[in-house]
């Protein structure tokens, strides 16, 4: 409601992403933004491509990242090789993936420990978050080795906090 003055007062204009045009006219940020209002999957994926080669001619990783990111939530049936190969990305994984991976990883460790030791209390959890990816893969190891909280905390209070 205290927003509406402005609103009528004509220094606020509205844009609709389905009146801004051609995607290719646009700069790299509303082209981004036109991506997600894409339906056609076919539109959508030549349309990643072109946003993904003026990010590469830019230099922009932010928006190859967010252009991929896009893509896995448009065919999130699809495998990471073939989003990787339908967008022509033969290089470095694309941080959506890596980070659903992790995402993947963290909650598989977390059943594993619950199951293994009980209940973990919420500032034990605090710390497992705060472990980097390498440090993960570690605690899936040890976890093999532990029978209680006790044996969780240990391993935890020998770990460097990043």
């Amino acid at each position: 409601m205290i927003h509406r003055a402005l609103l009528e007062s004509g220094q606020v204009r509205r844009v609709y992403l389905d009146e801004l045009g051609d995607l290719r006219q646009q700069p790299l940020g509303l082209g981004l933004m036109l991506l997600t209002n894409i339906i056609s999957e076919t539109e959508a994926v030549e349309e990643a491509r072109f946003l993904l080669e003026q990010a590469r001619q830019q230099s922009e990783q932010a928006i190859i990242d967010l252009v991929t990111t896009i893509i896995v939530y448009k065919f999130s049936t699809l495998s990471r090789e073939e989003i990787q190969a339908m967008l022509g990305l033969n290089r470095e994984e694309p941080r959506a993936i890596r980070e659903a991976k992790e995402e993947g990883e963290r909650k598989v460790i977390l059943r594993q420990l619950n199951r293994r030791v009980g209940n973990i209390p919420d500032a034990v959890l605090s710390q497992i978050q705060g472990l980097s990816v390498e440090q993960l893969e570690a605690l899936g190891d040890a976890l093999l080795d532990f029978s209680t909280l006790a044996d969780l905390e240990r391993w935890l209070q020998g770990q460097p906090r990043g």
